[in-house]
């Protein structure tokens, strides 16, 4: 049964022909490959090996991890998602760790995203299956640092479900992402200057500027209750 390596930290030097001839000494490698941005041609700093069996790709394992290539040592870990026994590697995913993916929509959540992903990587690897609209890494506010997750928009459900459908597993940065389906952002309720109780400018009891009429009595006075109509920028009070 064939099985795949992934190779990170990979230099920028290295291609194809170089990463396999790395492993050929090792026996029982079919092809190897580096991955690189499709639009200006450059490495990712991450490839694969294939295999023939499993045991080999675990003697390579065993064998060359931390080795240097081209003054920089590697990264290897068992891939879960260039495997040649699967063309469904969501499903495999599912079966595997138990996901019941949500509802498809246009807007794909990425877990178990490495700290040292950004925008720009994550689009290249998913602008391939699509338009993408954006792409969002959450970090903590007080030290800017990512989460650990994120999110991509596309302009289509249709697009986002070949993505997830594709990439679901696929290492980016040297772990294998997690994909399920999210609602996107909803800004609606985020508007200043609108008509409801915390708005400003409104015409709510609330609000500044606004007009409104209200009724007090006079300390002491047993009279009727006056009418105070306050206009313009005057603030009302109760």
């Amino acid at each position: 049964e064939p099985a795949t390596l992934f190779v990170g930290r990979l230099s920028w030097s290295v291609d194809d022909e170089w990463l396999k001839r790395e492993f050929e000494p090792l026996g029982g490698v079919l092809s190897a490959r580096v991955i690189f941005e499709r639009a200006s041609g450059k490495s990712r700093g991450y490839g694969y090996v294939d295999f023939e069996s499993k045991s080999a790709a675990e003697k390579a394992l065993k064998e060359y991890q931390g080795r240097e290539i081209d003054g920089r040592p590697i990264n290897l870990d068992m891939s879960t998602g260039k495997q040649h026994t699967s063309n469904n590697k969501a499903g495999d995913r599912a079966s595997k760790f138990g996901d019941t993916p949500s509802a498809p929509s246009d807007t794909l959540f990425l877990g178990n995203l490495s700290f040292n992903a950004n925008k720009d990587n994550i689009f290249n690897t998913f602008s391939e299956y699509g338009s993408v609209i954006s792409v969002r890494i959450p970090t903590h506010p007080d030290t800017e640092q990512p989460k650990g997750f994120g999110y991509v928009q596309y302009s289509s459900i249709d697009e986002a479900k070949a993505a997830h459908q594709a990439l679901n597993g696929e290492y980016i940065e040297g772990r294998p992402v997690r994909l399920d389906y999210s609602a996107p952002r909803d800004n609606s309720n985020r508007s200043f200057g609108g008509n409801d109780r915390k708005s400003f400018g409104g015409n709510d009891r609330k609000s500044f500027g606004g007009r409104e009429r209200k009724s007090f009595t006079p300390t002491g006075s047993n009279r009727a209750p006056v009418t105070a109509d306050f206009k313009g920028t005057k603030k009302t009070f109760d």
